[in-house]
């Protein structure tokens, strides 16, 4: 078992207890369709109420940004970014791939992040040049190179659209759930991720313990992914990666 921080190993308490709630909401389950037409549910707020309590007391003067209940004015302790349940549709008709998302975000830095897979049993945990582990274990880097055409690659229709045809590396798999296509980009199951639209709640966790694994996190295009213009601008406006180191995957 790797030893972790003190805030690290508060924070993976507050996920598990996060997906705990979760679980439980599922046994009277709410169903609503929010203006957008995505589902929400008493899971998801239930748990969101839950960690603003309880995340401003692990980092002093820190704020909270969560899906549900919109975004505080980040604090000197710096900015939670929550999203109680990623994968709400998942959850919502019974499927495992969904989960708990936490990231601690400071300035243009991401400093902790914890993601916990419950109907899977897995928890991810990240802290800003301390590694990352998965259920106590550390994750080997993610090896750098090309992606193969049969190696597997997380991306979804709009990306697709998005995309020249033909320039994307690999099969197409996409899981429902950014938490999953995430971790599994982390551990290899997926050799590369190509995200857009996604909000920084969504998906800061998975940025951290990409960097920290090796990771190329960045626009497909080259440009650099800033974590600060995402507090700003909030949704990610153009296709971006995280995918092997010198994997020679550019689109201009």
């Amino acid at each position: 078992m790797t030893p972790l921080s003190p805030q690290l190993s508060h924070l993976r308490e507050l996920a598990e207890e996060s997906g705990r709630i979760a679980q439980e909401c599922r046994k009277s389950l709410k169903r609503e369709l929010k203006p957008d037409g995505s589902i929400v549910t008493n899971g998801d707020r239930t748990v969101e109420e839950f960690l603003r309590k309880e995340l401003p007391a692990l980092a002093p003067s820190s704020t909270v940004w969560g899906e549900e209940f919109g975004k505080e004015e980040e604090g000197a302790g710096g900015l939670w970014v929550v999203d109680p349940v990623d994968g709400t549709s998942n959850y919502a008709f019974g499927g495992p791939y969904w989960g708990v998302s936490i990231g601690l975000t400071r300035g243009s830095e991401i400093l902790l992040g914890a993601i916990f897979l419950p109907d899977i049993g897995e928890m991810y945990l990240a802290e800003k040049g301390g590694g990352v582990t998965l259920n106590g274990s550390p994750v080997a880097p993610i090896p750098a190179g090309a992606v193969e055409p049969f190696e597997l690659v997380s991306y979804c229709e709009t990306v697709r659209r998005r995309l020249p045809d033909g320039s994307i590396p690999g099969r197409m798999r996409c899981t429902g759930a950014f938490v999953v296509d995430g971790t599994f980009t982390c551990l290899q199951r997926f050799r590369g991720l190509i995200g857009c639209h996604e909000r920084l709640y969504d998906v800061a966790p998975s940025v951290l313990m990409g960097l920290e694994l090796g990771a190329d996190v960045r626009y497909v295009d080259g440009d650099p992914f800033d974590v600060a213009d995402l507090k700003v601008h909030a949704e990610i406006a153009k296709p971006w990666i995280i995918f092997p180191a010198n994997s020679g995957f550019l689109v201009r």
